[in-house]
């Protein structure tokens, strides 16, 4: 048949099978993927057919935001269904959207599931616009919060308080809330909930309750707002889930107020080609299982390319980090061009200056900002909050070409492409790879428009990839709180928390944990910190903790934090990679507690990690005449970047003892775009999520009994990285280290009323004067 489609003369061949197809979609609905391939052909090589019946086909796909006035009697029959929806719901919704809206409104309880272009993301800003109440958005990774809050900000006025993390502030200004979530910042809510008024809890890309350990954490947070907040609507998304009840199922939400359906509409075709080396070919995943391969005339890559398209490249963190992908894929990276755009170069340059990267010259040159000047990007789970807010500008200003991206795309990075090229099959299930397809095509809002994307595959995975796209996903109907058998010992202190309502607000542990540290005898360890990071009401600068204590001494404070970590928990050892990770994190933390920014806390590790100090002593002896240059380049070649395993979430039984950096690496050689990553790993993974919530609560139970004011300074500089309160509160609103520099000197007052500005603010840049318009 594909042969048919692409290089046959039958005119009426062609015009039958997409009047078949057209009928089929009007009577069973456009559910049909291998239906969407079959238009896509026809678009493709008979469009003088296709474009006669197209405004036609965006009525039966009930795409009505996309139509124009009725031709003939079918689309006025479709149209008298668009104005019900709009009638119904007050918005030019697409049936999946009208009936998702409905349900959303009259159950507590919904669950559902849909392809990546059926609108979720309209559907909701809908719902986020128009609400009167506090909304609670939990996503699975930093990514999708980078790409909420970029979004939500966009759609609500300022007198909405928006922030990645739970708090309440600017509250004279604020008329209601938005909060953006993982599900592990979830913890921090319940400590508001007299205060919060909670109307909707939207819990997107819902599938990460499958997740071994962090779907536990997903599902005691859900146990837990069911509880807390009775009346506030729970909605759970997810892509090509067959059966979304499993939510309403697993956590016995009453049936009379739940709803759950599984919608399989589709909206954008795809056609797909496999490439072996130079060679591309169409084939039908759907038709014949791939066997039969038509070759294309054109490289398609370098046509989109040339036509200024896009292309998403899903490849494997190890390829990137390695940039193997730099000579596999050279050829179409030397057909983008370096970038002329101002509005491009200004956010280039602000990801350099975040970062702290220098030009060419210099030694901390990032590849990254390099590829971005040609258009270029990365994209991936490790990347801060900040770059990915800048990233996500920059692609959605249409300035990039192409995109290597990891599994960030599968958790609903809302990013699409002309073509997505499947590079990497390793642990490749049916869930990721729907959802990339779902990224090959834009849906765009043109009018009697079909829009269609490529999907391109390496030959060797063609079998896999038609086996796995006819596969159905299935979420496990029992939480893993429910399985005794699978919860590791790392986990059973949540879990019968979640079993006996047994959870510390104040401290954001289980009550057993802070049971634990009452009972532990550590206060020596805290004295033992107390006591020489912080002297005269202030902590300890990173110069005066490596000039005034000795090593023994810098030895005791960490290994005072390890135990202190450590007492919250059932086991009372830690393996060797989790004292590892520990060990390594405790630096990071002690400059986080000395108010560094991201860019200085960059600086410092780069200068440990490349050995600057043995370097200047090398450099020393050159210009003292006690070696020769050629001896000075010797030996600086010689030395090597210093050990670092990579960061994970701790405790951790079954984390593995390897680096980010490879062994051996020169000092000169040192990566400084994985430096980017793996510091911000330990940042958010480490220290912000697995130590200073439990540290946190030691120095507080130790201020609850000494009095020792020392101790609660110190909870300030773990958890904000200042014990200044002013600073403390512009974090609370949602400003970085980096804005508060130049922030500080333009406020008046602040408390957490309000922020007032002083008049001089008319002297901040357009840049600036964004950042803080929302509280102005």
């Amino acid at each position: 048949m594909i042969e048919k489609l692409i290089i046959g003369q039958d005119m009426e061949y062609i015009k039958k099978l997409y009047s078949d197809v057209l009928y089929k979609i009007h009577s069973q609905g456009p559910v049909d993927a291998a239906d969407f391939e079959k238009l896509a052909y026809i678009k493709k090589f008979h469009p003088d057919v296709f474009n006669i019946r197209e405004s036609e086909l965006m009525y039966l796909m009930g795409l009505f935001y996309k139509i124009d006035a009725p031709k003939d009697l079918i689309e006025k029959a479709y149209s008298l269904f668009a104005e019900e929806i709009i009638e119904t719901t007050g918005n030019t919704f697409t049936p999946v959207q009208a009936d998702a809206y409905q349900n959303i409104r009259e159950k507590t309880f919904f669950s559902f599931s849909a392809p990546t272009s059926a609108g979720k993301s309209f559907l909701f800003r809908e719902l986020i616009g128009n609400a009167t109440n506090d909304i609670i958005i939990v996503v699975p990774s930093r990514a999708l919060v980078a790409e909420y809050i970029n979004a939500v900000k966009e759609l609500v006025n300022n007198t909405v308080l928006v922030l990645q993390f739970i708090d309440n502030v600017n509250i004279l200004k604020t008329t209601r809330r938005v909060f953006i979530i993982t599900p592990e910042r979830g913890a921090e809510l319940f400590e508001y909930k007299s205060i919060f008024d909670i109307g909707l809890f939207l819990f997107d890309e819902a599938q990460l309750s499958e997740e071994e350990v962090r779907g536990i954490r997903f599902d005691a947070f859900v146990r837990r707002v069911a509880k807390e907040f009775p009346k506030a609507t729970k909605v759970f998304a997810h892509p090509y889930v067959q059966n979304p009840s499993a939510q309403i199922e697993k956590h016995h939400f009453p049936l009379e107020c739940s709803a759950a359906v599984s919608y399989e509409q589709n909206s954008v075709g795809k056609i797909y080609v496999s490439i072996n080396k130079n060679k591309m070919c169409y084939f039908s995943p759907f038709i014949d299982n791939g066997k039969n391969q038509v070759p294309v005339d054109e490289d398609i890559i370098s046509s989109i390319l040339s036509k200024k398209g896009s292309i998403l490249v899903y490849s494997s963190k190890s390829k990137l980090y390695s940039k193997a992908y730099i000579e596999e894929y050279g050829k179409y990276l030397r057909l983008c061009p370096p970038l002329e755009d101002p509005d491009a170069k200004k956010y280039i340059e602000q990801l350099r200056e975040y970062i702290g990267a220098t030009d060419e010259s210099g030694k901390k040159v990032s590849f990254m900002i390099r590829l971005m000047k040609r258009g270029i990007v990365i994209h991936h789970g490790s990347m801060p909050l900040k770059m990915r807010l800048i990233i996500e500008q920059f692609v959605r200003g249409n300035h990039a070409r192409v995109c290597f991206a990891t599994s960030t795309l599968k958790q609903g990075i809302n990013m699409p492409f002309d073509a997505v090229l499947i590079d990497n099959f390793t642990n490749m299930d049916v869930l990721t790879l729907k959802n990339l397809i779902g990224r090959a095509g834009r849906n765009t809002t043109d009018k009697d428009k079909f829009d269609y994307g490529y999907t391109l595959v390496k030959s060797k995975n063609i079998k896999t990839f038609c086996q796995r796209i006819k596969d159905v996903y299935k979420l496990n109907e029992i939480s893993e709180l429910d399985n005794n058998h699978m919860v590791t010992e790392d986990n059973q202190d949540l879990i019968e928390a979640i079993r006996h309502d047994a959870f510390d607000n104040d401290t954001r542990l289980t009550s057993v944990q802070v049971e634990r540290i009452k009972q532990s005898d550590i206060a020596e360890d805290v004295k033992t910190i107390l006591d020489n990071l912080i002297t005269e009401g202030r902590v300890l600068s990173g110069k005066e903790y490596y000039e005034n204590l000795s090593d023994s001494e810098r030895k005791a404070i960490k290994d005072a934090f390890k135990r202190i970590f450590v007492c919250h928990l059932r086991r009372t050892t830690l393996t060797k990679a989790e004292q590892s990770i520990l060990s390594t994190a405790i630096p990071i933390l002690l400059w986080h507690i000395q108010g560094k920014t991201f860019k200085e806390v960059l600086a410092l590790r780069f200068s440990y990690l490349t050995q600057q100090s043995k370097q200047r002593k090398i450099n020393l002896s050159f210009k003292s005449g006690e070696i020769s240059d050629e001896e000075r380049l010797q030996q600086i070649s010689e030395l090597t970047i210093k050990y670092s395993p990579a960061p994970t979430p701790l405790p951790n039984i079954n984390a593995r003892n390897y680096s980010n950096f490879k062994k051996d690496t020169p000092v000169s050689a040192l990566d400084y775009d994985s430096l980017v990553f793996d510091t911000y790993d330990y940042i958010d993974k480490v220290i912000h999520l697995s130590l200073a919530d439990p540290i946190c609560a030691v120095f507080s139970t130790y201020f609850n009994h000494t009095n020792d004011i020392r101790a609660k300074a110190m909870v300030n500089y773990i958890r904000y990285g200042t014990n200044d309160s002013v600073e403390i509160l512009l974090l609370r609103y949602g400003f970085s280290f980096e804005d508060i520099i130049w922030l500080l000197e333009y406020i008046e007052h602040i408390d957490e009323q309000q922020i007032v500005f002083k008049d001089s603010i008319h002297e901040l840049t357009d840049e600036q004067y964004e950042i803080i318009s929302r509280f102005v």
